[in-house]
């Protein structure tokens, strides 16, 4: 590439624009283009707890470190954009720190007292009121500039932040509420401050991981990452080429765009743009709705290859499939990732676990059993809860080339405590099948295998002849 970018808190994947971590001294002038996620703009953690129902703060060293950073970030953007340079914003979430300063009174003592800053602190301008709010649903003005940015990565888009009252900005992007304001262009100096949703792509699926000739595990970006970094890249020259070529036309006053001055057939092209306009949002609402319609029959999928959070959510609809009644539980002292109940009023507590290229290990069946210890301590448990381990080994490899399950430990952990060991590929297999066909029988085969092989690896029942492909 031949202009220079400087990335301030976002990985941009394959590196590269040059990473630069939000503590570093590194100067900034050699950059082209700076891009810059306020996320990791935060004080080191040094922090001073109070007795008071304040709560704490960050202690003076920390906050005045994290002042004196965010002054001097401050002062090189402003620079930056005065030069005529391009400054990307990605606007993640607000956050605010309370910081400790010590003042001097009359009599020569230190008083001590505390100030709000946020990681938007670094701002040489204020571009409207913040909030704090995510989501997924973005709209797009149909600037021209921004398309082929919108068109690439519309899928990475999402809002954690938008904006109200812009001081002079051209908004590119808005949410379902026009005056919510996503995406827009602030004219500074010379340059321009542009500032764009959040580009979220999944670490886990841009990474992979191999073992060199020393057995050591080293990660690597995917041929998708890079193309994805590489594409953002010449997205990010491209707008900046663009909107340095189109500050060389004069803006129109004000007073060009009265009646006088306008021709009956501008007047036609423009209520023409209205309509076709509208027929866009409804489209674009339609699609919205198929999109998260699309989503929700996907998250089934996540069986086969997800770990965390959307592992967890994948077995609850299938278990709800299977005629279960499962869900989440937390109480803020207990966090259960399912607790499920069968339609035989069997009750279980479920743990999810998801490995790259591993066995699933005692270690979570430790910690399967010690929340079924915490769950029957509860007051209104009254019978202890059977317990379920969901594996998902060897989660990026094709499953009919997987290997692995459970360690040999683990096995014999569960047959002691006759805990129950399902696959989540196994139960991928027959969570489609039920949701494909209303089969009341095999849904009760499936449950009764759960029940009757406590203590082992779940073999469910084959799936009937005439089951749909």
């Amino acid at each position: 590439m031949s202009k220079k970018i400087f990335s301030i808190g976002y990985e941009v994947p394959g590196n590269i624009a040059e990473y630069i971590d939000f503590s570093s001294e590194q100067s900034l002038m050699d950059a082209d283009i700076l891009l810059i996620s306020p996320d990791s703009f935060s004080p080191s953690r040094n922090w001073v707890s109070f007795t008071t129902s304040d709560g704490g703060c960050y202690n003076i060293e920390s906050s005045k470190a994290y002042k004196q950073r965010i002054s001097q970030l401050k002062k090189e953007i402003q620079d930056h954009l005065n030069s005529g340079k391009n400054v990307f914003i990605l606007l993640s979430k607000k956050i605010e720190y309370p910081l400790a300063y010590s003042v001097t009174t009359e009599k020569k003592t230190h008083n001590y007292s505390t100030e709000t800053y946020s990681n938007y602190n670094f701002l040489p301008i204020s571009i409207g009121t913040l909030t704090s709010a995510s989501g997924k649903h973005v709209e797009f003005s149909g600037n021209s500039i921004f398309s082929d940015l919108y068109k690439k990565f519309k899928e990475y888009l999402e809002y954690q932040l938008y904006i109200e009252d812009p001081n002079n900005a051209q908004v590119v992007f808005t949410g379902k509420d026009k005056a919510k304001i996503l995406g827009a262009v602030y004219k500074i100096g010379a340059g321009n401050l542009i500032v764009l949703p959040y580009l979220n792509y999944h670490y886990d699926k841009f990474v992979k991981t191999k073992k060199n000739k020393k057995g050591e595990e080293k990660e690597y970006w995917t041929k998708t990452a890079l193309k994805f970094g590489y594409t953002l890249v010449e997205c990010i020259i491209q707008i900046a080429d663009d909107l340095n070529k189109s500050a060389e036309r004069t803006p129109p006053p004000k007073w060009a765009s009265g009646s006088d001055f306008i021709g009956a057939k501008e007047t036609e092209i423009i209520q023409a743009i209205k309509n076709q306009e509208k027929k866009i949002v409804s489209i674009t609402r339609e699609i919205g709705k198929l999109n998260a319609e699309l989503s929700e029959e996907r998250i089934l999928r996540d069986l086969l290859f997800e770990q965390g959070k959307p592992l967890e959510n994948a077995v609850i609809k299938a278990l709800k499939i299977l005629g279960y009644r499962a869900e989440n539980y937390n109480d803020g002292d207990l966090e259960l990732d399912q607790v499920i109940i069968s339609p035989e009023d069997h009750r279980y507590i479920g743990e999810c676990e998801g490995k790259n290229e591993k066995d699933i290990d005692i270690s979570k069946l430790r910690q399967l059993i010690e929340s079924m210890n915490a769950d029957f301590v509860r007051d209104e448990v009254e019978e202890k809860a059977f317990g379920i381990l969901f594996g998902n080994p060897q989660r990026l490899t094709p499953p009919n080339k997987r290997t692995l399950d459970f360690t040999k430990k683990c096995k014999t952990g569960t047959e002691r405590e006759k805990i129950a060991l399902i696959k989540t590929v196994d139960l991928f297999r027959v969570a489609k099948y039920l949701a494909e066909n209303n089969d009341e029988q095999f849904k009760k085969k499936c449950r009764e295998a759960i029940q009757n092989e406590l203590g082992a690896i779940i073999e469910f029942p084959d799936l009937p002849k005439n089951s749909k492909k």
